[in-house]
């Protein structure tokens, strides 16, 4: 099989840059379903989306989101994601192909988790991430690094180097 460039890869999913950081696609939106009742109103069941991130665009910072997501790994260098739990504790996890050294194919964030996420070697990886409730633009919450740091102060050196400051 032939190994694509970032830009074929872009190119062929027709990918768009992302506010967060790398590039995105949505993919599905369960619209063919009832929706389900939220407490910010009613939502497809299901969303999914393609996301990459690149060696020139290799950040995606701190945000979180109500709904439950799972990111699923498919083709080129691992993704690390950091998590930073309501209650304050961390998780560093690798998604991509190595199984037997660790890194992981799938990985379920819980909704409330602060997520950011690094391309830290190759020029891009490839995963894609399904959301339950099916995710909407204003289920979005931006955090920035002064919300966090007053948060979480044990975690100050990951925080400074992730999250947006504005």
């Amino acid at each position: 099989m032939k190994t694509l460039t970032k830009e074929q890869v872009i190119e062929q999913l027709n990918l768009s840059h992302h506010f967060e950081g790398g590039y995105f696609r949505q993919s599905f939106k369960a619209d063919h379903r009832d929706k389900v009742t939220t407490s910010r109103g009613e939502r497809t069941t299901m969303t999914a989306i393609y996301y990459m991130l690149t060696n020139d665009n290799s950040i995606d910072h701190f945000h979180t989101k109500y709904s439950d997501g799972i990111e699923f790994y498919h083709m080129g260098a691992p993704i690390t994601y950091h998590m930073i739990y309501p209650d304050g504790h961390y998780e560093k996890v690798v998604v991509g192909p190595d199984i037997a050294n660790g890194q992981q194919l799938q990985l379920a964030v819980p909704g409330g988790t602060f997520k950011a996420a690094e391309l830290t070697d190759g020029d891009y990886g490839l995963v894609s991430e399904a959301v339950s409730p099916g995710w909407e633009p204003e289920d979005m919450i931006e955090v920035f690094q002064h919300e966090l740091l007053e948060k979480f102060p044990q975690h100050k050196v990951l925080i400074e180097r992730l999250a947006n400051k504005k």
